[in-house]
């Protein structure tokens, strides 16, 4: 797989919470219980209907991508696109299970059988080879995990909601193609945002994940190294069969929204790559409110020797429009940069909000709504508040 040009294709839509204008926060999704987090069958369900929109999505992406073998696709949407009306789904449902489900989860058919969970079907929709040369960066997914006690009567472990949940924010990074399923790669985000999750108002109870009862994972104090033990350095990646017309392998670089800004325990003003010293061919910014850092560029220079003729930045935010500042969604692609230093404004390539017509890009409207075997027909608004927006296919671009 040697590419030539590579094409950007943003998926623009708000993932944000609703804020009314009075009254508490609260996180769009199916919901049909009292306790959101503990909803694992409208958790489910919400899932199917997450997935089916984002089939309508890449469909409408490969009617106006470039057709060609050597033009790499690259699929980018933002944070947050898959986290329910809990604000996360429980964490066994992100890779769902090889048998049949705990009965006490209180699952319907299919769910309670041998289930693939949201990152199966994801890699289930780009399993075929309309998808090769495809890579897809799915968002994220956010989940959480309870701690657990035994009962001595049933002999049981149950879920302790009483207790602080622990949070998950994943990127699942796949290679198109009924063959490269086995290739992907999976990145958590480190440095949790104030906005990850809604704040508790008056009004809002324990019934959803908010400030106050769910931490991340990993503490900020403890930096991720990769396998070589370079601190930060799990914000790079290859995906092996990738290679540029060189026969270089790619480069890819990850930083989901703040960890664009952040770094080394939050010291450093600036991303994980820099922090790692590592600089990439594409470098990858899913976020919900975040947009392109200059200081943070970490992209492999023009004209060194041994560089990459060329090489881009990538944020898709699906918090905000950049112009006006306003509720919504946004692409960026910038070419190059400084490592640190200012990039220029002719290296500012692209710009575009919420769907709006921008010259060399073609913009088609994602579904209003789907049909699921499960959930019915669901409407956009009822997943995410303004509705499932519009994918955004960018002229092909020297690679």
């Amino acid at each position: 797989m040697s590419y030539s040009k590579v094409q950007f294709i943003s998926w623009e839509l708000y993932t944000g919470p609703v804020k009314p204008a009075s009254g508490p926060a609260s996180y769009p999704g199916i919901q049909n219980s009292q306790d959101k987090r503990l909803d694992t069958l409208s958790q489910c369900k919400d899932i199917e209907a997450r997935i089916a929109f984002t089939a309508n999505a890449l469909e409408a992406a490969h009617s106006k991508a470039d057709p060609g073998a050597t033009t790499l696709k690259v699929f980018l949407a933002p944070e947050f696109l898959y986290r329910g009306a809990g604000g996360a789904y429980l964490h066994d449902l992100i890779n769902g299970w090889e048998a049949a489900a705990a009965p006490e989860l209180g699952l319907t058919a299919p769910f309670n059988a041998k289930w693939n969970g949201l990152f199966g079907g994801l890699q289930a929709l780009v399993a075929n080879d309309k998808y090769n040369d495809w890579v897809i960066v799915f968002g994220t997914a956010i989940s959480a995990s309870f701690p657990s006690f035994k009962d001595p009567l049933s002999n049981k472990y149950w879920l302790d909601n009483t207790k602080v949940a622990t949070a998950y924010n994943t990127a699942l990074i796949q290679l198109g193609g009924s063959a490269n399923t086995a290739v992907n790669y999976a990145s958590r985000k480190h440095y949790q945002s104030n906005i990850d999750f809604i704040a508790y108002h008056a009004g809002n109870t324990n019934t959803k994940f908010q400030v106050g009862n769910i931490l991340p994972l990993d503490p900020k104090a403890l930096i991720p190294a990769d396998v070589f033990g370079e601190l930060e350095g799990s914000a790079g990646f290859n995906l092996a069969p990738v290679v540029g017309a060189d026969g270089r392998t790619i480069d890819f670089g990850i930083e989901i929204c703040l960890d664009h800004a952040r770094s080394n325990n939050g010291v450093n003003q600036w991303g994980r790559l820099r922090t790692a010293n590592q600089n990439v061919r594409i470098q990858l910014v899913p976020s919900g409110g975040m947009s392109l850092v200059d200081a943070s560029i970490r992209l492999q220079p023009n004209g060194a020797a041994g560089a990459s003729p060329h090489s881009y930045a990538f944020n898709v935010d699906g918090l905000n429009n950049l112009s006006p500042a306003s509720a919504g969604s946004h692409t960026q692609i910038w070419n190059a940069g400084n490592n640190g230093a200012a990039v220029p404004l002719a290296n500012k390539l692209y710009t575009a909000s919420s769907g709006a017509a921008l010259a060399h890009t073609q913009v088609v409207p994602v579904a209003g709504s789907v049909t699921t075997p499960n959930a019915g027909t669901v409407a956009a608004a009822t997943l995410w508040q303004k509705g499932a927006g519009a994918v955004r296919v960018v002229d092909p671009l020297p690679l």
